[in-house]
Formats: structure tokens, C-alpha cells, sequence
């Protein structure tokens, strides 16, 4: 084992170049560089702690609003002792109902669910479906786990999107593009799945197809600097440079993200040196 000393990037003894900055290693010819820009694993965009535990939200976000409502009534207490308790509780009441109902819209619209689903089944909801928290997602959660979270919960379009990934990092592509699918069939506005999903399409060469749902992923979520970088990515292994220095172009003037910002540029300059 041996490392670049250019990048420092672990490299193995048969690598002629390095697959980081192309450099050649060995230091013999240090304008030998690389021709070809190396194929890049297109980034995942992970979900939040809130996303992926759709109901602890949830039970989170009432158990918050009851907290705020106790310092509200605490603080009027002090400063006007002559309040009546009606009107302390109808502050509460308030204040309790109008989180909840902010952050219940937003956890129905993850799952794809409508206010009476949540009305009718609230027990499920809260302590069965999607409890994600008692898996532990990369660090052993195993398809058994996915399919028992889809069996219990078929139309949620989430757990599709989980399993997915799982797929996904386990290097079957295929399988995740599937779920990917699933997930958008459930969910035709999720950008997140679309952008997956191209990312699958990508890692298996189906050039055409990860463009096409990059497309739409841009359409939904026009800002998405990750999606413009792994769009110039596939424009660029189909052989249509101005497209794909178009895209890190713009990838770079939206990011905010450093590390991203580094390789969009890299990139760039390899696609610009060797067109």
C-alpha cells in the first residue's frame, strides 16, 4: 500500500494514477496526468434526524409545545397573578394546537397521508409505523428490517426511499432503483427519491436514465447543488462536455458545502484541460 504525494489519497501498488488528482505517483513524470476523469460515486443526500423518525417528531413536537405553553403560563402568571386560569388554558390550548397541527401536516406529507388516516389509527402511527429510531440504520439494520417496515406499512413511500439506500450502499443498484421507484409512485414530488434514484442509474451506466430523473429532481428542487454536480457527472461519461461543465459551473456558484465545492472544481478543470 502506498499513498499519493500530491493528495495523500491510499493508493494501491498497481495504480498508475492516482484516482483523486490523477497525478502519476511514482514522481517520474510529473506532467504525466491522467486523460480521463475518474468515475465518481455520486453523493446521497441523507435525511435529517426528524425525517427519518417521522413519529418521535411527532410525539416531540407535542411534548415541546406543552413545554413552551407551561413557560407562557408561568411568565403571565408573574407578571399579571390576577389571570384567570380560562384564559392561561386557552393560551395552552393554542399554543399546543397550533405546533401540533404545523408539524403533523408536515409528518403527514413525508408519509403520504391524509389528516384522517392520522385521526383513525394515532396509536399506530405514533408506536409502530416507522419507529426507525430502535434500528440502527447503518450500523446493522438488515433487509428483514426494511421488509417488515414495508410489510406493516406498504403506501409509505419513505420506507421505500430507506430501503433503497440501504440497497444502494450495499452496491445493488438495481434493487435500489426499484425502490426508488416505488417511492415515486407513492410520491411524485420528492426530489430526494429522484435524485437517488438517478444516482442508481448512474452507478449501473444508464446514462439516459439518471439525466432524465436528474431533470426532474432539478425541476422540483432547482437549488440542489448535489444534483447539478452528479448531472455534470453522467453529461460528462456520455461524452457531452459543454453540458456537464455547465453543471459543476453551476454546482459550485450554489453550493455552500466546501468538500463538494473542491471536487465539482476538480472536475472541472480536468473536463476544461482534457475536453
Amino acid at each position: 500500500m502506498k499513498y499519493c504525494p500530491y493528495c495523500g489519497t491510499k493508493l494501491e501498488e498497481s495504480m498508475k494514477f492516482c484516482p483523486k488528482c490523477g497525478q502519476n505517483p511514482s514522481g517520474l513524470n510529473l506532467e504525466e496526468k491522467q486523460t480521463h476523469i475518474p468515475k465518481s460515486e455520486p453523493p446521497l443526500k441523507e435525511r435529517n434526524w426528524f425525517e427519518r423518525h417521522l413519529n418521535w417528531t411527532m410525539v416531540l413536537a407535542w411534548a415541546g409545545s406543552y413545554l413552551v405553553a407551561f413557560i407562557v403560563w408561568s411568565l403571565a402568571a408573574l407578571a399579571d397573578p390576577d389571570t384567570s386560569v380560562d384564559a392561561l388554558g386557552s393560551v395552552i390550548a393554542v399554543i399546543g394546537l397550533t405546533v401540533s397541527i404545523a408539524v403533523g401536516q408536515w409528518v403527514l406529507r413525508k408519509k403520504n397521508r391524509s389528516p384522517a388516516w392520522l385521526l383513525i389509527c394515532w396509536t399506530w402511527f405514533f408506536l409502530l409505523i416507522d419507529n426507525k429510531s430502535t434500528i440502527g440504520d447503518a450500523y446493522g439494520r438488515t433487509t428483514a428490517d426494511y421488509d417488515k417496515l414495508i410489510e406493516l406499512d406498504p403506501d409509505n413511500a419513505d420506507a421505500y426511499c430507506e430501503r433503497g439506500d440501504f440497497y444502494y450502499e450495499a452496491g445493488e443498484y438495481d434493487k435500489a432503483a426499484i425502490d426508488y421507484g416505488k417511492a415515486i409512485k407513492l410520491d411524485f414530488n420528492d426530489a430526494n427519491a429522484y435524485y437517488n434514484r438517478g444516482c442508481a442509474y448512474s452507478e449501473m451506466g444508464e446514462y439516459e436514465k439518471a439525466i432524465a430523473d436528474y431533470n426532474k429532481a432539478i425541476e422540483l428542487d432547482p437549488n440542489d447543488a448535489y444534483t447539478y454536480y452528479s448531472r455534470g457527472l453522467a453529461y460528462h461519461e456520455k461524452g457531452e462536455v459543454p453540458k456537464a461543465v455547465s453543471d459543476l459551473e453551476k454546482c459550485i456558484g450554489l453550493s455552500t458545502e466546501p468538500e463538494l465545492m473542491a471536487d465539482a472544481q476538480r472536475a472541472l478543470n480536468e473536463m476544461k484541460r482534457f475536453p
